[in-house]
């Protein structure tokens, strides 16, 4: 009679998850194990560890930060004790975006600087007089700008994907004629 001792846990990977910061409320995880033959168990948010195969998806999930595990059971029975673990913010609530400063008006400078602000890590977008919105960074210049009514608007991005869905806006005159006496 022959038999085999296999007192050797098995290594759990997560292979796929969703990224870090997600609009997303639901997430898929693919993950394998270093032992052929292995089972699974999958928990989400410290929840108890259940059976469960790979890609595992989890769907209507709230805005906030999630932790989903892993472990492997291989053949013999012994559990991964270092589950593979992986965690993620869903964020669904755009960026605010505020204007901090901008020129006068009227004003006889046809240059103009705009500096604004948001949430930590967003990234913006800037249009002037209407053009398409296009990336750029505070303090956000203008050089030689006619005379006549101009309008700046800038909206954030966070870093989950989100987009101001109300840019901030100033409309501001430029008058550089001299009168004429």
């Amino acid at each position: 009679y022959t038999w085999s001792i296999d007192a050797t846990a098995p290594q759990t990977t997560i292979d796929t998850a969703p990224a870090a910061q997600t609009t997303s409320t639901s997430a898929t995880f693919t993950f394998s194990s270093n032992e052929a033959g292995s089972t699974f168990e999958c928990s989400l948010d410290n929840a108890a560890f259940t059976a469960c195969t790979s890609p595992r998806q989890h769907t209507g999930l709230a805005a906030g930060t999630h932790t989903f595990r892993v472990r492997s059971r291989d053949a013999a029975g012994n559990v991964d004790p270092t589950p593979a673990s992986r965690s993620w913010t869903i964020d669904t609530t755009p960026p605010q975006t505020t204007i901090d400063t901008m020129p006068a008006s009227p004003t006889g400078n046809t240059s103009a600087s705009f500096t604004f602000s948001s949430e930590t890590g967003a990234t913006f977008e800037c249009s002037l007089d209407n053009a398409a919105f296009t990336a750029c960074t505070s303090p956000q210049q203008y050089g030689d700008v006619a005379d006549g009514s101009h309008t700046f608007r800038v909206r954030a991005r966070d870093a989950a994907g989100n987009v101001d869905d109300s840019p901030a806006s100033r409309t501001w005159t430029v008058d550089a004629t001299a009168p004429q006496t």
